[in-house]
């Protein structure tokens, strides 16, 4: 298997761009629709955390559903996390083990990116999977070969990112997506950083549990892409 990484030459991407409007033209399914506030229809939270959370909606012209993360604009730092996810989203949208984006609007306040949907998160996956077995001591309730291709898939995403001169900071079950088919993404770029000579030093971001020892203790050297697959385990 080879990893996938960016072209030689990618197009240039700008940044996502802060005069967002409420509504937007997305393509999905080999069809182009119109998404507004109100042709739209919540069909169930999907997530939540401290800068917004994230729900399952339906186009109700087309019956196409998807997956919309907000996050109110009212404050700066919650900007700059949705935008910097946004950033990140749109320029890997070459690689398969990155989630899909869509789009993107502004709306009452809030800014809210479109995404595809996947069945479960690796957390929920988890936890589902050790409910099926009797005996969690003496039975395997993930074969290997399926930790294979969610190890492999992870991987290659940050590999991805990290050609892209990115780093994660937060890889953690809860960020990584699976479906019934057997895609592996990889999602939420809100606390993403960009690499300056390969290192980063940003240290108040990301989820403890997960993190590499050389973020929980800074020094001034900072930490680089390791970390991520640190977190990875």
């Amino acid at each position: 298997m080879n990893l996938i990484v960016p072209p030689d030459d990618p197009p240039l991407v700008q940044t996502p761009p802060s005069n967002l409007k409420r509504s937007t033209k997305i393509r999905i399914n080999d069809q182009t629709i119109e998404i507004d506030p109100e042709n739209t229809k919540s069909v169930k939270q999907l997530g939540n955390g401290a800068y917004g959370f994230v729900e399952l909606i339906e186009h109700e012209p087309s019956g196409i559903q998807l997956a919309v993360k907000r996050i109110c604009a009212s404050k700066v730092s919650d900007q700059d996390r949705l935008f910097r996810d946004m950033d990140v989203l749109v320029k890997s949208q070459g690689c398969p083990h990155i989630v899909e984006f869509y789009g993107a609007i502004y709306w009452e306040n809030n800014l809210c990116l479109f995404m595809e949907i996947l069945d479960a998160s690796l957390d929920k996956f988890y936890k589902l999977s050790y409910k099926l077995i009797e005996d969690p001591i003496n039975d395997i309730a993930i074969p290997e070969p399926v930790l294979g291709r969610i190890a492999y898939s992870v991987v290659s995403a940050l590999h991805y990112l990290h050609q892209l001169k990115v780093i994660h900071r937060d890889v953690k079950p809860s960020n990584i997506l699976i479906n019934r088919h057997g895609q592996v993404k990889l999602c939420d770029f809100g606390i993403a950083g960009y690499l300056v000579d390969s290192v980063a030093r940003t240290y108040e971001a990301g989820c403890k549990p997960y993190m590499a020892p050389e973020r929980l203790l800074p020094n001034q050297k900072g930490y680089d892409i390791r970390s991520d697959v640190w977190s990875l385990g």
